[in-house]
């Protein structure tokens, strides 16, 4: 279950950072505020990076030590 809270997480970086990013260049519509802005290219990628290590950390991480 713990392993699993980081990767949930992860997930749902990855994909608010990849819908900041493509409203950024201008690929979705929305917000007039967010639409073809640069700034919010970056910030997505950012944002989807941070996801995706979040999800190899929580994939990778071993669970809770067993008692002996």
């Amino acid at each position: 279950m713990r392993k699993a809270i980081p990767v949930v997480v992860g997930l749902l970086l990855l994909l608010l950072g990849l819908g900041w990013a493509s409203q950024g260049a201008g690929l979705i519509g929305g917000s007039s505020l967010m639409d073809n802005n640069p700034t919010f290219i970056y910030l997505g990628g950012l944002l989807a990076v941070l996801g995706v290590a979040l999800v190899a950390f929580g994939a990778l991480s071993k669970g809770p030590a067993k008692p002996m």
